[in-house]
C-alpha cells in the first residue's frame, strides 16, 4: 500500500495555497500508477488549479492543455476527498496521452480500480455513472495543434478545432486519424454490472 499524504483536516475550510500544496503531494504520490505501464505514460508537466466557480463538478480535466481544474468550495470543506477526483481527473489525462479513449470506458473503470491501492478515501458521492460508456474506435486529429476526438462513430460533417478557434480565430477542420496500434475491444458488455 502506498503511504497517503496525512490529510487531517481542521474545522476551518483550507486556503487555496494549503489546497495546491495538498494536490501536488497527491498528484506526485499517484505518478506510478500513471507512467511505464503497458498502455503508456501520462507526459510532460500536469497545472492543477481550484476554482470557487466550479458548482455542477468536483473535476474537471482539459487534455489537451494538461491541465485539472478542481471544485475549490468543495474540497476547502471536504479536502480528504480530493485525491479521489484528482485520481479520476489523471485518469483521464493518462488514456489521451497513451492515444486511447479518455472517456468512462471500461479500461477508465478498470484504471480507477488501482485507486484502493493508494490507502485513500473514496468519495461515495462522486464518480458514480450508471453506464459504462463504448470505446471510441474512430478518432479525429487536428490538422494545427493535434488535439483528439474519440467517437463512437464516423463524422458525417466537418468539426473544427475550438482550441484553435478560440486561440487564432482559424477553424481548423479534423481529420481522421489512423491509430499506430490497435485497441482490444473492450465493450462486450456496454452496461455497467
Amino acid at each position: 500500500m502506498m503511504q497517503n499524504t496525512n490529510l487531517a483536516v481542521s474545522s476551518a475550510p483550507l486556503t487555496v495555497p494549503e489546497l495546491i500544496r495538498m494536490a501536488y503531494d497527491c498528484y506526485y504520490q499517484f505518478l506510478p500508477y500513471f507512467r511505464d505501464q503497458p498502455e503508456g505514460s501520462i507526459s510532460g508537466k500536469v497545472e492543477i488549479e481550484f476554482t470557487p466557480r466550479m458548482r455542477q463538478k468536483l473535476g474537471l480535466a482539459y487534455l489537451f492543455e494538461h491541465r485539472i481544474r478542481l471544485n475549490q468550495t468543495y474540497f476547502a470543506s471536504e479536502a480528504s476527498l480530493m485525491p479521489y477526483t484528482l485520481f479520476h481527473e489523471m485518469t483521464h489525462l493518462w488514456l489521451y496521452d497513451c492515444m486511447l479513449d479518455p472517456g468512462h470506458t471500461r479500461r477508465f473503470y478498470k484504471k480507477m480500480a488501482e485507486f484502493t491501492a493508494t490507502g485513500f478515501a473514496i468519495d461515495p458521492d462522486v464518480h458514480v455513472h450508471t453506464r459504462i460508456a463504448a470505446e471510441g474506435k474512430f478518432v479525429y486529429s487536428c490538422p494545427n495543434c493535434n488535439n483528439r476526438w474519440y467517437l463512437r462513430d464516423r463524422l458525417g460533417y466537418a468539426i473544427y478545432c475550438g482550441h484553435c478557434f478560440d486561440k487564432d480565430g482559424v477553424e481548423y477542420f479534423a481529420k481522421p486519424l489512423q491509430s499506430e496500434r490497435p485497441t482490444p475491444d473492450l465493450n462486450t458488455n456496454d452496461t455497467a454490472a
